[in-house]
């Protein structure tokens, strides 16, 4: 037999209670080196650091408060840079509307996983 794993039922919502920490890790393993590639052509944000401050709140112990926070502020973020001057990289080739698609589609994104993390 394999390991087992006790899940704890969050008994408000009747959802296991890591469910927006899998949710989250999931997102940024499946997504995480797009969203890297678009904050690469703002210089002022370091997409590095961007990244691993979410990640920092998906260590064990962190409150899941502090997890809303970081999604939101990064949310925020994305959506302040659709007025910003970006670096365009060969691929973009002038268009500057499939940049601020990019930063629209990640931030909703971000702002679906802090709704889920505030109500689980």
């Amino acid at each position: 037999m394999g390991q087992q794993q006790r899940i704890i039922m969050n008994p408000g919502t009747g959802v296991p209670a890591n469910t927006v920490y899998r949710l989250t890790q999931d997102f940024l393993h499946r997504h995480g080196s797009g969203l890297l590639n678009l904050l690469r052509r703002f210089p002022s944000v370091p997409g590095g650091s961007f990244k691993s401050a979410i990640e920092r709140c998906l260590e064990p112990g962190v409150d899941r408060q502090a997890l809303v926070t970081a999604l939101e502020e990064a949310c925020e973020t994305l959506l302040s840079l659709r007025g910003e001057d970006f670096y365009p990289l060969p691929v973009d080739a002038g268009s500057r509307i499939n940049v601020d698609a990019g930063l629209r589609w990640y931030a909703a994104r971000l702002h679906d996983l802090a709704q889920a993390a505030r109500r689980m």
